[in-house]
């Protein structure tokens, strides 16, 4: 159950508890994403991973969209997902180029700092709701519920297990969201998340069929019953017509120079490391719309 979230309702659906191995689908980003530094690997990891989770939770069009700011203000973390199941994430050129230069001794609450904020924006392209909350906690995970609880008022639990080896590349990432929903009883999220940290309850779950997980589940929890499994999958959609804004930022000299010598014009997405190549003859189409 690779790449796949696992959806159910435990406790006489009064919690929705999605979990999942999105090892391969991490791999596949961290590698694109040619960050040297370990911690900013771990950061970027974490936000991705919670953010693959959110993604069981939108229907038909949705999107959430994520932008993680650090204290120091140029430094942020930026991911995306829909209904779909369609993820990706990336940082911005200044931590690119930071992390490129980072003490690797430097702990995630050293990167995040005591400034840092969430900022999502969730719902169809032209009506969405925009959440902001800061980092208390400074690790990711109760951050995020954190801002559950502060922006939709929801009770939420999240727990997200990265491991990286020492040249920072990712070897195992899962995931768990758990949410309170209408009627749960009080105290009902902390029995899960003890249950769950008592016994790794998710990789256990993980390595399971659906009629194990569900006599796992309820034999913890009353009444809880697997819904449906979701895939998830790195998406970027970037497309060569994205890049035509680069070409009419350069100057005139700059692209009548390329038709003049017959020189292409390469560009790359710094986000999946996709190539697109302006001919010169598309240049001068270029040049002559200018």
């Amino acid at each position: 159950m690779i790449n796949t979230i696992i959806k159910t309702l435990i406790l006489d659906k009064s919690i929705r508890l999605y979990f999942t191995d999105n090892t391969k689908m991490l791999q596949e980003i961290m590698e694109l994403s040619t960050i040297k530094d370990k911690t900013c690997c771990f950061a970027l990891a974490k936000a991705v991973s919670i953010l693959s989770l959110l993604s069981a939770a939108l229907k038909d069009n949705q999107r959430i969209s994520l932008v993680i700011t650090l204290t120091n203000k140029n430094h942020k973390i930026y991911a995306d997902t829909d209904a779909g199941g369609n993820v990706r994430g990336y940082v911005s050129q200044a931590l690119l180029k930071a992390s490129r230069q980072q003490n690797s001794n430097h702990s995630l609450q050293d990167l995040i700092g005591t400034k840092a904020s969430i900022r999502m924006m969730k719902g169809l392209e032209m009506s969405q709701f925009t959440g902001v909350t800061d980092m208390p906690y400074q690790n990711m995970d109760d951050d995020f519920a954190y801002y559950f609880k502060q922006s939709e008022q929801t009770d939420t639990m999240i727990q997200t297990n990265i491991e990286l080896d020492r040249n920072s590349c990712l070897l195992k990432s899962y995931g768990i969201y758990a949410q309170a929903l209408p009627g749960a009883e009080e105290g009902a999220l902390d029995f899960v998340r003890e249950q769950f940290e008592a016994e790794n309850l998710a990789s256990l779950l993980l390595n399971m069929n659906d009629a194990e997980i569900e006599k796992a589940l309820n034999q913890r929890f009353y009444r809880s019953k697997v819904l449906e499994h979701k895939p998830i999958q790195f998406s970027c959609s970037c497309s060569k017509e994205m890049f035509y804004g680069f070409l009419y930022s350069l100057s005139a000299e700059e692209l009548q120079k390329a038709v003049e010598t017959s020189t292409s014009i390469d560009t790359t997405c710094h986000i999946c490391g996709r190539s697109y190549v302006f001919h010169p003859s598309e240049i001068q189409t270029i040049l002559q719309t200018r």
